[in-house]
């Protein structure tokens, strides 16, 4: 469900990029100024819903020109949880609990308090060509090597049986992404993207003490990608 919002979001962003950038024209045609080759950037909706389950990113991106076309881009995030999102997988594994416990023969259970906590951080690089030869600087439709390390661990707890289960994840994505970016007076860079890649996920469940307990499922291996992200250039 996330996903198919945060793809309807980056649509619309299409669309609102095209409209800031005929404001843009309006106010800057008068007295061409230095394209900017610099851009601080911020991503919006990782506040909402980061990209692994039950947390939101802190994140923080640079995009530095090289040369007329080209850009390098990299950023950080630090991964934290996701509390609207961890109170629903606590009622999902409450729910699957008291259904195990009923069909094992056991009294119901109606409701077992469980706490899902998360931190962990993530390093995105990219390498970005920009195809329109009519925008100057960083703006314009864009193609991206693109690859994402993130690492997360997840504290989960089952209070009512006084269990504590500890899951380490690592996903690497190798991604190819398509996006338009465009500044809008003078100063103010948004862009949107998609793309498709590969994921190479890992997660490890631990006990309270740290002692290995098995590999967990690793999912599909292929990553759809999609984001908006503002930013100040100069």
């Amino acid at each position: 469900m996330i996903s198919m919002i945060t793809k309807t979001v980056c649509c619309a962003a299409v669309f609102c990029l095209a409209a800031l950038g005929a404001v843009g024209q309006g106010a800057t045609s008068s007295a061409p100024t230095e394209a900017p080759k610099n851009i601080i950037k911020i991503a919006p909706l990782a506040f909402v819903h980061g990209q692994l389950p039950f947390t939101v990113e802190s994140r923080l991106g640079y995009e530095r020109a090289i040369g007329e076309r080209g850009s390098l881009m990299g950023s950080y995030s630090y991964l934290g949880t996701n509390y609207p999102f961890s109170f629903l997988g606590s009622v999902a594994l409450s729910s699957a609990i008291s259904t195990a416990f009923t069909a094992a023969g056991h009294p119901a259970i109606v409701w077992t308090e469980t706490r899902i906590r998360t931190t962990g951080h993530r390093y995105q690089f990219q390498y970005r060509y920009y195809l329109s030869q009519q925008r100057r600087g960083l703006q314009g439709l864009y193609l991206a090597p693109h690859f994402s390390y993130a690492q997360a661990e997840y504290n989960i707890s089952l209070k009512d049986f006084d269990v504590t289960r500890i899951l380490k994840t690592t996903n690497r994505n190798y991604n190819l992404l398509f996006g338009y970016q465009r500044i809008v007076w003078r100063h103010l860079a948004a862009e949107a993207f998609t793309g498709l890649g590969y994921r190479d996920i890992q997660t490890k469940s631990y006990d309270e003490n740290g002692a290995f307990l098995e590999n967990m499922p690793n999912g599909s291996a292929l990553k759809i990608s999609s984001g908006f992200n503002l930013g100040w250039a100069f």
